[in-house]
């Protein structure tokens, strides 16, 4: 059983692509006066911890692994040797304070924070009780509740009114959007060529404007391929902006209406985007994971600043944990990444 949002699956996968990149592969204009950053381990639940979000005040979401062990719901022998059917369960947490809380699960043994916004309520999802698959959950800083959609579903965003996005598995047809507002779920339109492609569309995120940015996939005959492309959801309706890969994925919306994210060429290469003002900018082999309101990306062990590309492990103090993947930034320029050298794996960037 997949236990992990399919969104994040491919946005690690791509981020590790990126990560791997020389400083020398990211086309970046002279640099300017660097800001530079202290760096706070955030600890885990007992094992390593990921971190997948930031609020206005800095408190992070992600997941981290317990140190006990629950049995794995499917064990195949591999060549005939069977392999430990035990595993590691993590759970959601919210770092705040310099404490990590374990959120726990709605019964299941795993569950993960997506997003979190300025009230610190939390997206994501959970096992349940039964453990037949994962649930799109929201934190409300006291318990998980399921947002009432069909099992195999995420929350991927959270927005400061509280309005949440994601999507579900349906075999008729394909990955399917939602927005959850005040309690109620509304099924997201589609665009009109994604109805013979059988294979939907997914909401990634929403901001305060109520604007939720996604993917949708469809099938390019002129390619024979599978086309990706950016979708742009409000007051209802659902705007096509354009194809931009054989394969993609949005990754963040800010409240200004700037998106980011990726697309994989046919070729396999994996190149960064930039939507704003109605214009598609190609990032090169920078692979955005977040963007502030101010305009700041961070991606892989990079930030992109005013089109002034660094490595974030050159504006840290030596000996500092060896940043990996750069997934989360606020106003206040404080970042979250995953990192090496760190106890936990999971630390925060913060201005100096």
């Amino acid at each position: 059983m997949t236990r992990f949002p399919t969104a994040r699956i491919v946005w690690l996968a791509a981020l590790t692509v990126a990560a791997s990149l020389p400083v020398a592969a990211i086309a970046a204009a002279p640099a300017a006066a660097a800001t530079t950053y202290t760096v706070t381990g955030l600890g885990s639940l007992g094992l390593g911890s990921g971190p997948n979000g930031i609020n206005a005040t800095g408190e992070v979401t992600g997941n981290s692994s317990l140190t006990t062990l629950v049995p794995t719901p499917t064990c195949v022998p591999y060549h005939g040797h069977k392999p430990p059917c035990t595993e590691h369960p993590y759970h959601a947490f919210v770092w705040s304070n310099r404490t990590m809380t374990d959120l726990g699960t709605l019964g299941g043994n795993f569950s993960a924070g997506t997003a979190i916004n300025a009230a610190g309520e939390v997206a994501g999802w959970s096992d349940t009780s039964a453990d037949t698959g994962q649930e799109a959950a929201v934190w409300n800083g006291n318990k998980w509740t399921a947002l009432g959609v069909p099992q195999g579903s995420v929350a991927t965003g959270i927005n400061d009114s509280g309005q949440v996005v994601g999507s579900w598995s349906n075999v008729t047809t394909g990955s399917q959007p939602f927005l959850d507002s005040n309690g109620t779920i509304t099924d997201l339109p589609e665009p009109g060529f994604v109805a013979t492609s059988n294979l939907g569309c997914q909401a990634d995120a929403v901001n305060n404007n109520a604007q939720i940015a996604g993917t949708c996939w469809g099938y390019n005959s002129k390619l024979s391929s599978i086309r990706a492309d950016l979708v742009l959801w409000q007051n209802g309706t659902v705007t096509d902006l354009g194809t931009f890969s054989f394969r993609g994925s949005v990754a963040a919306i800010n409240n200004i209406g700037q998106i980011i994210g990726y697309g994989t060429a046919i070729t396999g290469v994996s190149q960064g985007f930039l939507y704003s003002n109605g214009s598609m900018t190609n990032l090169g082999s920078f692979i955005p994971a977040a963007i502030n309101d101010n305009g700041v990306m961070v991606g892989g062990p990079y930030i992109d600043s005013g089109g002034t590309v660094q490595n974030l492990n050159t504006l840290t103090p030596a000996g500092s944990p060896q940043i990996i993947y750069a997934n989360g930034i606020n106003d206040n320029g404080q970042i979250v990444a995953s990192a090496i050298g760190s106890t936990s794996g999971a630390v925060r960037l913060n201005p100096s």
